[in-house]
């Protein structure tokens, strides 16, 4: 696992957030269907860490809306290769810009 930086958090219970993500998926969603658990989540805003649970080693950041979305487009989300794409680039981009 990751270390995670400012301002991402690890999500302490592995639930955090399934639940509203399923919730808020429309059907042809980039994430539908697929099993996936909680790693973390931003202390800034409503994005949360997903690990894709499909052998494939990805992780998604996704923006929860709260509502139930009808469009693929939303909730939005961001695909990586691997939680060490991430941590280099994502987390490493928010992390300095939380600071400046």
């Amino acid at each position: 696992m990751i270390e995670f930086l400012a301002p991402w958090k690890a999500a302490s219970d592995r639930s955090d957030g399934l639940h509203e993500l399923r919730r808020e998926l429309p059907s042809d969603h980039v994430l539908a269907g697929i099993p996936l658990s909680a790693l973390g989540f931003r202390q800034d805003c409503d994005d949360m860490l997903f690990a894709l649970q499909d052998g494939s080693a990805r992780v998604a950041v996704v923006h929860l809306t709260f509502q139930k979305e009808r469009d693929p487009r939303w909730p939005a989300t961001e695909l990586f290769n691997s939680i060490e794409d991430f941590a280099s680039t994502r987390m490493q981009e928010d992390h300095d810009d939380f600071f400046m």
